[in-house]
């Protein structure tokens, strides 16, 4: 058995977190903060996982402008987060797939017309979300 493959506390820890907070993004110091209450796991095991859990497209790793660092998502077991841009909600923080075929089209017409080549994995559309809206957020932000 390869050593990224042992099934510890810590590595539970990091995986269930993300599972239960799918729509959440959080910084690496926020994680370790959150699993280590739980369970014995140290700064840089929770780093080494977060490399293990993006290099099997587990979590996605964006960079967070308003924040000023890089922050982490669920995106479940065979998401491919490459083939769809992402939607980015300035009320609530959440960001979510938008698989859309209409954002697909959109993507192929830069390409032709633009000769731009969009990297869906990397895109995110910023506005208000629909729950935020229900609850009397901004119409956008």
């Amino acid at each position: 058995m390869k050593r990224n493959e042992y099934r510890t506390a810590g590595r539970g820890a990091i995986s269930g977190f993300f599972e239960a907070h799918p729509d959440c993004q959080f910084t690496a110091d926020e994680l370790y903060a959150a699993v280590s209450e739980v369970a014995s796991v140290g700064k840089s095991s929770v780093y080494r996982h977060l490399s293990e859990l993006c290099d099997k497209d587990v979590v996605r790793k964006f960079r967070s402008e308003e924040r000023g660092c890089n922050v982490y998502q669920y995106v479940g077991t065979g998401c491919d987060c490459r083939d769809h841009f992402h939607e980015k909600c300035t009320v609530c923080g959440k960001i979510r797939h938008l698989d859309c075929h209409m954002t697909t089209d959109f993507a192929l017409h830069l390409l032709r017309e633009h000769g731009f080549s969009v990297n869906c994995g990397q895109s995110i559309l910023y506005g208000v979300c629909a729950d935020c809206r229900e609850r009397g957020g901004a119409s956008h932000a």
